[in-house]
């Protein structure tokens, strides 16, 4: 793949949890080039663009299948929305409720990106059939009925995540609400 096949994939499949730029992607894809990982060639379809395709050596599928293998780290959060709601506590509730509308928005979208490409891969678990849509995005695989089952319970964790994270943005603007309106009510 290229690196931008790769940030495609990332983006489409991971971004529920994982993101990289492209600023950290082609410095990583290079060192796993420099470390005997990967290699890195020319597309000859590529035409003028000079499209680089990386692909997995035998030692860079050794080192994975090892990766894979061992314990994961524990999860560590950085959330900038949790950091910017806790910190309007010394702020006006208007802070905190505009604040938390606007990320119900942003969630909103998501969710309903992430839907979209339920669907898709629902239909594909179901029939056993790559979607044309996939094709560009993971090819094709000896074993894609897995490797489509997989994508479709990552994505499966990435809906739930948003499910429980716009629930949670309804209780707390409930809360809020309740808090500016007692407030009102005794001014």
């Amino acid at each position: 793949m290229s690196g931008y096949d790769i940030k495609k994939l990332v983006e489409m499949s991971l971004s529920h949890f994982w993101s990289e730029s492209y600023g950290n992607l082609f410095p990583t894809l290079n060192a796993l080039v420099e470390a005997g990982f990967a290699t890195k060639k020319v597309d000859p379809a590529s035409g003028a663009r000079h499209r680089q395709v990386y692909t997995v050596t035998a030692r860079g599928r050794r080192a994975y299948e090892q990766w894979l293998r061992e314990p994961a780290d524990p999860v560590q959060m950085r959330n900038e929305l949790q950091l910017k709601f806790f910190l309007t506590s010394r702020g006006s509730i208007d802070d905190s409720i505009r604040l938390l509308e606007e990320y119900r928005t942003q969630q909103k979208t998501r969710y309903t990106e992430f839907k979209e490409f339920e669907a898709i891969l629902a239909q594909a678990v179901r029939t056993d059939v790559m979607p044309d849509e996939l094709v560009p995005i993971i090819g094709k695989t000896a074993d894609q009925s897995n490797e489509q089952l997989i994508f479709y319970l990552t994505l499966r964790h990435g809906i739930l995540a948003i499910e429980a994270r716009m629930a949670w943005v309804d209780e707390s603007l409930r809360a809020l609400r309740a808090r500016k309106r007692d407030r009102k009510s005794t001014d």
